[in-house]
């Protein structure tokens, strides 16, 4: 019952939410199919082009829960990581691009194919950074509300299993089952006693804010 030595039931009443993925497609001309051996690679780099620096972008601002060598190693260095290859993809398609409509009869493509891949990185990582900034403040405080609830749990000895029937046991050695999450509560079932339940409040931010016991 925990996520990444987290508290799930931490999170649950903070209320974090996962990340959803979107997919595309687009439709590529003959000339350019051919110059590629797999469609599949063609989109892979386009995929990368796009989604890295964003992801790049807003990994760099949007907030974590990290100590310092997650900051740097998967925020910071991760983050440029996926901005560089985001650049390489990029300017790779604007070579073969630019290759393609000049039929190989111009000077080398090179040069304006990395300032081409260079302005689109950059363009995409802006837009990855304005989200992140954008999402911060609920970040941050949804992480916040996360560690505030870990140190209730903790200080009203509550603690996880890793069970279904049984997924946390009270102060009391009480055996509950975690049933249901609501903006104002937590609802459990206490195991072994019919028609008995127990409940934690939350505040408005999610807060943990007393244990009722079993009723």
């Amino acid at each position: 019952m925990s996520v990444n030595g987290r508290s799930r039931l931490a999170l649950v009443a903070a209320g974090v939410g996962g990340t959803a993925v979107a997919g595309f497609g687009f439709a590529f001309g003959r000339d350019i199919y051919k110059k590629t051996r797999k469609n599949a690679e063609l989109i892979a780099v386009l995929a990368a082009a796009v989604f890295c620096p964003f992801i790049g972008g807003r990994g760099l601002v949007r907030g974590h829960d990290r100590g310092i060598f997650g900051t740097i190693f998967v925020t910071l260095l991760g983050s440029l990581l996926l901005i560089v290859a985001g650049f390489c993809a990029a300017a790779l398609l604007m070579f073969m691009v630019l290759l393609f409509v000049n039929h190989g009869n111009a000077d080398s493509p090179l040069p304006l194919a990395l300032f081409g891949g260079f302005m689109v990185t950059a363009t995409i990582a802006g837009i990855g950074v304005v989200v992140g900034v954008c999402q911060r403040p609920r970040r941050l405080k949804a992480i916040a509300v996360a560690k505030f609830n870990e140190r209730f749990l903790k200080e009203n000895g509550f603690r996880e299993t890793d069970g279904d029937d049984i997924t946390h046991y009270d102060a009391y050695d009480q055996s509950l089952r975690f049933l249901e999450a609501h903006p104002d509560r937590l609802v459990f079932m206490a195991v072994g006693r019919r028609g008995k339940r127990a409940f934690i409040d939350l505040d408005q931010d999610g807060r943990m804010v007393s244990y009722s016991g079993v009723k």
